[in-house]
Order: C-alpha cells, then structure tokens, then sequence
C-alpha cells in the first residue's frame, strides 16, 4: 500500500534554521520585545511612539537610500534609539529603555531588518493595542449588552437566545470578539502584504506572527477576565422586566438550584431558575419535601429551559409533583406533546408566557 503524504513538517533543524534564518520572523521576536513589561518596561502599549518610530525608521530609510548599507544601519539605530530614550527619559521606564535599544541593536543589523521592525510596529503592534480596546474587559459587560439588545428587540422571544448565550458565556467569554478583531485585522494585514515584494513563506511567518502575538495578549486579558464572574442569567433576565426578587426566604437552606425568589401578591414565594438543561442530580435537587417548602410559604419552583432533550414524561411528572413549573420554547417537542396532556399542561409552560406568568403572580 502506498504511504500517504505527509503534510505537517517535523520541527526538524532545517526547518528550524530556514525560519529564523529568514528576516522577516523578528516580526515576531520584536514584538515581544516592544511589549515585554518586566525586562523593557512594555512599552509597545504606547501605539503614538509606535507610530511614530515607525514614521521615523521609514523616514530615515529614504533619506539614506542612496548611502552604504553601514552608514544608512548607522542612521537607523541612531534614529530609534533617540526615539525610544527621548521619550521615556526621566521617567521610571528609562533604564528597561535603555536596555530595550541596547537589545534592539543587536538584531538590527540591515536594512532589512529595520523595515521588519517598521512594520512590526505599524502593522502588527499597534493594531493589536486597537482591538485590545474594543474587546470587552468583563463578561458579563459582554453578556448583558448583547442580552439586552435581544430583548430589546425580541421580547420575550429572545429569552431562549439570552439563556443559551449566558450559558456559553461561561465557556467562551469574550471570544467572539476576539475572533472578530483577529479576523477583520488579519484581512487587512493579508492585504498589505500582498502589496509587499514578499515570498509567500515569507508572508506566513509575518501572518503567523500576528496570530501568535495576538493570541498571547488576549489570553494574558482573557485571564483577567477569569475572576470576574457572572451573576445569574436569571438575575438581569428579572431586572431587565423591573421584577423584584431576592436571596433564598429567611432561614431556608436547601441544596435547590434556585437563582432568585420573587414574593407573590399573597406573601408566598416562587423560585426561578434560568438554565440551558437540568443538572445531572436533578431529583436530589428539585424533588424537596412538600412540607418544608410549605413551612417556608414556597409557592412553587419555576425552571425556564432551554434544552428538552432530556425531559422524559417521568421526569417532567416526577418534578410537577413537588410544585416544579417548567418553562420550555414554545417550539420543543416536549412543550408540544405536553400541553394536550392532561396532567402535564398544567404544569409545562411555554417560554413566550414566562413573563406574563411572571406578572400575574405578582402585580397586585
């Protein structure tokens, strides 16, 4: 049998040397030097003295064109080395400066070798600092403005929309923006490129360095994300519809799956829930004892859901019976089969009804 092609390469030392043997893959060696805090002081964050570095190094490139390549490299260091120290001379930033251009002068050894760093700055650099502005720094900022324009726009049709995506908030974060950001400006990057004389391993390694730049920022503020959590779906789901509710009824502790408690116009309480499915433990969660909720004047336990797959006609029984409302999209297959059932009608809901229920029970 014919062996089949290998397409991935082995980090083998040809590949390896042809790499970094090539110009254009301090692309991505400067960059993280610009933006290394604790050995340079990060000063690639500063897009203004990126730009105009870069302005400079192209500058001084056209005035020596017609120089030695010794005296024009001469220039060029000069030139990024007053940049650099004039601007942070006298502050704290000045020592990792200096040794930012000291560290610089080493790789900068052509002609060549300044236009990656011109381009590095401009092309790479800066439009990193810009997308790093308009992705969101909090989740739930993220969560909620998107949320808000879905039942903004929606209604109560948007309630499973915004359920789903509080869900995967959790697991994606701010992602998507992310992913817009690196999408729209490795378009623009291509497309420079493209204007370049340039091979196209040598327009891989430059793309390649963006993406590896870029993904190791976002991931450094991904991670300052991480501890900002998420308050409950259900929570800005009530405020968004001006519905009052609170922690659990006083001295009730259980191990319920309950996000928020809203007071009926008869004093008793109604537990809500907003969730994509049921967790695993779904019966030592939601089957409580009658008695206790009736010590504690729980009316019932309302669970909006998005996900019915899981929900057979035991299930949906078993947890009706310990005063669970379950509220489904009003397409699930579950909702349709139940609601001409004439014991689970009464206690299997549609979505688009939520609110309404909702406001029923507690407008006086």
């Amino acid at each position: 049998m014919k062996a089949k092609s290998r397409h991935l390469k082995e980090n083998s030392p040809q590949l390896l040397e042809k790499i970094s043997g090539n110009p254009w893959d301090n692309a991505y060696w400067f960059a993280r030097m610009l933006i290394a805090s604790d050995k340079y002081g990060g000063i690639g964050t500063d897009s203004n003295t990126m730009n105009q570095l870069s302005a400079g190094i192209r500058l001084a490139l056209q005035q020596t064109i017609s120089e030695p390549e010794d005296i024009s490299v001469q220039v060029l260091k000069t030139t990024v080395e007053k940049i650099l120290n004039n601007r942070w001379r006298n502050t704290k930033k000045a020592t990792a400066v200096s040794t930012l251009t000291e560290d610089l002068s080493k790789k900068l050894l052509s002609k060549k070798d300044f236009e990656v760093l011109a381009l590095t700055c401009e092309k790479i650099i800066v439009p990193i600092n810009m997308a790093l502005q308009v992705i969101p720094n909090n989740d739930r900022l993220f969560a909620e403005s998107v949320a808000f324009a879905l039942l903004t726009n929606k209604g109560e049709q948007g309630l499973s929309t915004v359920i789903n995506l509080w869900d995967d908030v959790g697991s994606f974060g701010c992602i998507a923006a992310e992913r817009a950001q690196i999408v729209n400006l490795f378009g623009i990057i291509r497309q420079h490129l493209d204007s370049l004389n340039l091979t196209i391993f040598e327009k891989d390694i430059i793309l390649t360095s963006f993406c590896q730049e870029f993904e190791r920022r976002v991931g450094q503020k991904r991670k300052g994300r991480a501890g900002r959590g998420l308050e409950s779906v259900t929570s800005f789901i009530l405020d968004f519809y001006k519905v009052k509710s609170s922690p659990a009824p006083e001295h009730f502790t259980t191990g319920l799956e309950i996000d928020r408690w809203v007071k009926n116009k008869e004093g008793w309480y109604i537990g809500i829930s907003c969730k994509r499915t049921l967790r695993e433990r779904w019966k030592q969660t939601y089957t409580t004892d009658l008695d206790l909720l009736n010590r504690h004047k729980i009316k019932a336990l309302w669970h909006v859901l998005t996900f019915d797959r899981d929900l057979s006609d035991d299930k949906l029984t078993e947890m009706g019976s310990h005063r669970a409302i379950l509220y489904l999209p009003d397409d699930s297959p579950r909702y349709q089969s139940a609601k001409t059932h004439p014991g689970m009608a009464d206690y299997v809901r549609p979505l688009t009804v939520f609110i309404k229920d909702l406001r029923s029970e507690t407008n006086k």
